[in-house]
């Protein structure tokens, strides 16, 4: 079959990567609030013209200074109920802080790199994605802080922002950043499909712009059903 061939599914596997150091409170606590809003927008359509997506798997995962911090990297496997989506935020506890830049490279290459469900498999695993044509695969990163350029988990120890953007390609991971306007996203960005929305309010630093951001209720619910519009897109036509 041609690699370029495409199967209309909507379904989606859905990683919310989040930086977990202590700034990040409040943003945290905004997910857990509104998520249901992204929910029910995903699964709902809310009239926005996309398909609804019926079969979705989604799971919070935090991550902060991989060389410094005792626990850098909180996992959690898919679920599929929004309650248990909001436990697994609930569950991610911001500590820390005054330690930028993290090592969103590092937790990005982790998600990316996941195993896979093996194909045709009579029941999924929720510590892995779907097989890689049945689920569009969306990672969604929340931080406000800067990255370091180089990595040092084992399996990717010394490499940069070009191996993960291999990585991200490779596994055909769609990329969503909610992330402050800071060298290094806007290349992030470049990965097709990625989306970027760079937070930034003037005279503000970019960990009191995302707990802007994120504050403003209303706004925030809009942006959840914009995202959840553009996972629904993915979601449409799954790339083989």
């Amino acid at each position: 079959m041609d690699q370029q061939q495409t199967k209309t599914r909507g379904v989606a596997d859905i990683v919310f990567l989040i930086d977990i150091s202590g700034s990040m409170a409040p943003a945290i606590d905004a997910l857990k609030a509104n998520i249901g809003t992204f929910v029910a927008s995903l699964s709902g359509g809310e009239g926005n013209n996309i398909s609804p997506v019926r079969d979705w798997r989604a799971k919070a995962v935090g991550y902060s200074d991989f060389d410094e911090d005792p626990q850098p990297f909180v996992d959690n496997p898919f679920v599929s109920d929004v309650e248990a989506l909001r436990g697994q935020l609930a569950g991610l506890v911001a500590g820390g802080g005054g330690d930028e830049p993290e090592s969103l490279l590092d937790a990005l290459y982790k998600v990316s790199t996941m195993p896979q469900t093996e194909k045709g498999a009579q029941s999924l695993d929720a510590t892995k994605w779907r097989y890689r044509s049945d689920a569009a695969r969306v990672v969604v990163v929340f931080t406000d802080a800067s990255f370091k350029p180089t990595m040092s988990i084992p399996e990717a120890k010394g490499g940069g922002i070009q191996d993960v953007m291999n990585a991200v390609i490779n596994n055909r991971v769609i990329l969503s950043l909610f992330a402050p306007d800071m060298p290094g996203y806007d290349e992030l960005s470049q990965i097709d499909k990625s989306e970027w929305e760079a937070i930034s309010y003037p005279g503000l630093n970019p960990q009191d712009a995302l707990a802007k951001f994120t504050s403003d209720q209303a706004n925030f619910k809009n942006t959840l059903r914009q995202l959840a519009a553009s996972v629904s897109k993915s979601a449409e036509t799954v790339a083989l």
